[in-house]
Formats: C-alpha cells, sequence, structure tokens
C-alpha cells in the first residue's frame, strides 16, 4: 500500500478526502481503506525531534543547522476529521522533508512535486556533479528516481572527501615460510617444523590490508549506481572505482554484510571517520526496495529516509547567485547576533546575504521551497515578517531584500518588486518576490533559460541601485 504526496502540502486544509473517495485518492482496495483509516484516526503526527524518527535517516545538505532548538519543523501529519452530516475528511500535511517512510506496512513517498530537470539542476550546482545525462535509464517509480538522485549525490560527494586519506585498513598478522626473513622469526614454527633446518624460516609480520567489507560494500554501491545512471555519475571517482574493483572479494554483501562495515572497528579512526555517512548512504543504495517491512509486521515503528529539500534548494540559489555575479561575495546562513549583553541574546540567520566588494552594500535574500502562484496566501506571514527584521540590522548598508521560491507562473515586476521596503517612501531600499520558473515537464534548456531570466532581472535591479 502506497500513499504519494508532494512537500509542503495542504497546509491550509485545501484538500480534504471524503471517506468515500479514500480508496481513489490513493489507489487502495477495500482491505487497503480499513488500513488507511486506522493510520489516519491514530492521529500521525512526526516532526523534527520526535521520538518516532529513531529509525529514520534524516540526510542533510550542510553539517550545520542554525535552527532553534525547540523549532517545530513538520516532516508528516496524518489525521482525519468528523463533519456533521457528512463523510469524515482525512487530510495529509507535509513540510519540507522529502523522502520515503515505511509505517504499519505502508510506504508513504513524500515527493518533490517538481519534475527530475529541476532536482538534478539543483544537485549541479550544489556541488558541481553532474547527473543529468541524457542516456540516464529511466525508472519505473519516478519517484523513487528522485530520491535515487539526492542519495547519489550525497553518497559520492562524502565518498570523495572520505577518501582523499585512503580507504580504511587494518594491520593483520601473517606467517609465512621463506628463505628471506621478513618481520621476525617465529621460533616455536622453527623449533616444531623447521628443525632439521632446510633453509627456510618461519617469520611472521604485520602487514596493512583494506577492510574488506568496507571494500565489499562501496563498491557494489558504486556498480549500482552505474547500471542506474551510467559510468557518468562517478567520473570523479574513477581511480578510487579502479582500486575498489581490483581488492573487492566477488562476493555479494548482505544486510549482515553491510552492518559489520559500519560497525567495524576501523571507522572509529578519526582519519576515516568520514566513511560512517559513506556507508550510511552506501546502505540505502543497496538495501532499496528491501527497506520495506513485511506487510505482516506488526511493528509501530517507522522507518526510511528523509531529506531537507528546503536546504537543497537554498543552496541551489546561492550557488546561483554567486557564479553570476562576480561584484558581490555571496555567504549563506549569516550568523547575526543579536542583544548579545541581554539575557534574551540570540543570533538569527538570513539564507543568503550579498556584499559588495567596492561599496560595501548589502542585499539579503530568504530561499523558501513553497508554492508560488503569486497569490498573496502564497506569502507566508512568519516569512515576511522575517526577512523584514534583517533590514533592521543592516540598516544603512542595506540595497535590496526579497524572497525566492520555485516558481509557479512568470514573475511581473510591476506586482513582485516594490522600489522600497514596506511599500512607503521614506526609504530607497528595494522589495521583491522572485525565483526559478519551474514545473513538473520541464527540459533542462528550459530551465536554464529561466536561470538566466532570474539572473538578469536581479543584476538589473543591483545596478540601477
Amino acid at each position: 500500500m502506497k500513499i504519494s504526496v508532494p512537500v509542503n502540502h495542504n497546509f491550509y486544509e485545501e484538500a480534504p478526502i471524503r471517506e468515500s473517495a479514500l480508496g481513489e485518492a490513493f489507489s487502495v482496495r477495500k482491505k487497503g481503506i480499513e488500513k488507511l483509516k486506522e493510520i489516519f484516526s491514530s492521529l500521525y503526527d512526526l516532526k523534527v525531534g520526535s521520538e518516532k524518527l529513531n529509525q529514520i535517516k534524516i540526510l542533510s545538505f550542510k553539517r550545520n543547522h542554525p535552527f532553534e532548538v525547540d523549532e517545530e519543523r513538520l516532516i508528516l501529519k496524518l489525521y482525519c476529521k468528523e463533519r456533521p452530516d457528512q463523510d469524515k475528511e482525512y487530510f495529509v500535511q507535509t513540510g519540507l522533508y522529502a523522502g520515503v517512510l515505511f509505517y504499519k506496512g505502508c510506504k508513504i513517498n513524500i515527493t518533490t512535486k517538481y519534475g527530475d530537470s529541476f532536482l538534478k539542476r539543483m544537485l549541479n550546482f550544489v556541488n558541481d556533479i553532474y547527473v543529468d545525462n541524457e542516456q540516464i535509464k529511466a525508472q519505473k517509480d519516478k519517484t523513487e528516481n528522485q530520491f535515487l538522485f539526492i542519495i547519489a549525490y550525497l553518497f559520492i560527494q562524502s565518498l570523495e572527501k572520505a577518501a582523499v586519506l585512503g580507504l580504511p585498513q587494518l594491520y593483520k598478522k601473517h606467517q609465512e615460510k621463506g628463505y628471506k626473513v621478513r618481520g621476525r622469526i617465529d621460533f616455536t614454527a622453527y623449533l616444531n617444523r623447521d628443525i632439521p633446518f632446510q633453509g627456510k624460516l618461519s617469520t611472521t609480520f604485520r602487514e596493512r590490508k583494506y577492510v574488506q567489507e568496507v571494500v565489499d560494500v562501496l563498491f557494489l554501491a558504486l556498480r549500482k549506481l552505474e547500471r542506474l545512471f551510467g559510468k557518468e555519475i562517478h567520473a570523479r571517482l574513477l581511480g578510487l572505482s579502479q582500486l575498489l574493483k581490483q581488492h573487492y572479494s566477488g562476493i555479494f554483501s548482505s544486510y549482515e554484510t553491510i552492518q559489520r562495515a559500519k560497525k567495524h572497528q576501523s571507522i572509529n579512526n578519526p582519519l576515516y571517520a568520514g566513511f560512517k555517512k559513506v556507508l550510511e548512504y552506501a546502505e540505502i543504495i543497496l538495501m532499496d526496495n528491501d527497506l520495506l517491512p513485511d506487510d505482516d509486521n506488526k511493528q509501530l515503528a517507522t522507518t526510511g529516509y528523509l531529506f531537507d529539500i528546503a536546504e537543497l534548494f537554498e543552496l541551489y540559489m546561492e550557488k546561483l547567485l554567486s557564479r553570476n555575479l562576480p561584484d558581490w561575495q555571496v555567504s549563506s546562513q549569516v550568523d547575526l547576533p543579536i542583544y548579545q549583553r541581554q539575557f534574551f541574546a540570540r543570533s538569527i540567520f538570513p539564507d543568503i546575504v550579498l556584499e559588495h566588494k567596492i561599496t560595501g552594500k548589502v542585499v539579503v535574500f530568504d530561499a523558501k521551497f513553497k508554492k508560488m502562484e503569486l497569490l498573496n496566501r502564497d506569502v507566508d506571514r512568519n516569512d515576511l515578517h522575517q526577512i523584514h527584521s534583517y533590514a533592521g540590522y543592516y540598516r544603512s548598508q542595506l540595497s535590496a531584500i526579497g524572497l525566492l521560491y520555485p516558481l509557479s507562473r512568470e514573475i511581473d515586476t510591476q506586482v513582485a518588486y516594490s522600489k522600497t521596503i514596506y511599500g512607503i517612501n521614506d526609504n530607497e531600499i528595494n522589495f521583491m518576490i522572485d525565483g526559478i520558473l519551474v514545473h513538473e515537464n520541464q527540459s533542462m534548456n528550459e530551465l536554464i533559460k529561466s536561470e538566466e531570466e532570474f539572473v538578469g532581472r536581479i543584476t538589473s535591479l543591483l545596478n540601477a541601485n
């Protein structure tokens, strides 16, 4: 049984599902409908920090999260409401985490709702790993294909960094009988086996060897990505791929092999600590569909993996602006300390800050991975207040502020741009709503054109100030 729903869905409860239409909405039969009702009736609420996340892998594109400790971030909420003289209404709400969850035999796909081109393009910009090759094999499940792109990116990025100091190795003790002395002579073996002396001596020595479980898991993960996406997917790891192939045992890694690799003592060595994350990604790649529990399994634990898509979009916008605005220094998640001498001291973190390299003028953007059809309700009140709070911090340095979105409609600067903040004429600080026009069936060329148009609008605005 599967439920598929996009990120940032149904915030205003605008898409209720009537009880009579529950089976049609999720393409399930009568038996599945009863199970769905049970899940919805239990008020399934999954948020960041919840104990339900213990068996869920949350994969990040950044090292640090500047969120407040007590900040609640919705992942998924399933619930129902009674309506007088009507069917029950069932609701699915999602936040900004995409991925795959398994709960009570139900597979829940939280999709990005945009096409593969946009996801690939964001990944390309984040780390210059190009996975948008036209020869990539099509997958039966496009939703999972999206997630595999993300996992492939994270796996390759982390493996490239971790392997700088080499693959995990351990010293192993070896015994050898020969004409040359290697290491030290094994006198016990000499007395027991080498008398009368025949010219050969038994010696014992220690030799560094690659950890076989780790080699096997990494090699098979790369091979699987190669089958799915073509050899270009790991072009930057060609030398490492050849080394793994050379030392591969030839035995397919089972679940137990993967667990032994993840728990191997060599990974505790600070030199190889980076392989902890690498092996987590490799496990997802190799296990793939095996993550789904058996339908007869009655455990209540939720398993699966999730990605912070908002974080990916933010990094994409930062890189896009950085590469196209050479006169500006572009930074992300800048720490702005406020009230440092008071008991309520804290920091605020604008997503993207542009500072002109000569004049010192500042432009601040917040990137929001939310629906934007240029309707009033699409601009969240908290987001609007948040971006304006940065204006007060930078004051005279500030040239412009704005919110950036994946746009569902072409932007009209006449209604989306204001020459002053708050729309009042006592300042010359620009405010705008803008972003990249994206849609589900968009080609890569169309997306690139949309990027160029966006950069052109921002460049014109900056040059005018």
